[in-house]
């Protein structure tokens, strides 16, 4: 005998995987259209932090700010006030996402080439700054996942583990950002 929610979850998985292309693909509109209205920065040989980046880490930590807020509203089984929390979270990850991959390309095109890739903290720094996007996809689907079954009604106050996960995951991934910050000002 099958449970309403392995019901639910056959049914979601198509539409988990519907979601996470069109999310990737206003991620990539939005990089672009950033890239298209702001341009990329002028070639330096000194290091220096994308404004990009600055940005992207308001989104990061309002994005940690809506899933704590989500997290308390499940326990407390406000589920109108627990979606729109996750939906909210949810648009801060795309906004980050999307704002970083413009500051990652910015950064790229203002980089002037020195020949010897080995002797510059460029490709360190950049190197750590794509490792911690790849890893920001992957929160990132695990929060579209949360917030698609959060509307199926698949936490309450008693179930709520994938919304301690989700979030659990997006606070590391920013004290791990935080750290990039750090590395970036050292180098620079």
């Amino acid at each position: 005998m099958s449970s309403r929610w392995a019901e639910h979850q056959s049914s979601l998985a198509p539409r988990f995987f519907l979601a996470t292309v069109g999310q990737a693909c206003v991620c990539i509109l939005l990089s672009v259209g950033l890239a298209q209205a702001l341009g990329a920065p002028p070639p330096t040989k000194r290091l220096s932090l994308p404004g990009a980046f600055q940005v992207a880490t308001l989104f990061l930590f309002l994005g940690s700010w809506f899933l704590h807020k989500a997290h308390g509203w499940v326990r407390l089984e406000k589920q109108k006030e627990f979606r729109r929390s996750l939906l909210l979270g949810l648009g801060s990850a795309v906004l980050f996402v999307s704002t970083q991959t413009y500051g990652l390309w910015g950064f790229v095109k203002g980089t002037v080439d020195y020949h010897d890739p080995q002797l510059n903290s460029h490709g360190f720094v950049f190197m750590f700054t794509a490792l911690h996007a790849m890893h920001f996809l992957v929160a990132q689907s695990v929060l579209l996942w949360v917030t698609m079954a959060a509307f199926r009604d698949r936490y309450d106050h008693e179930y709520y583990l994938g919304v301690t996960f989700a979030s659990w995951f997006w606070h590391v991934l920013g004290v791990a950002w935080l750290a990039i910050l750090w590395v970036f000002t050292i180098a620079s």
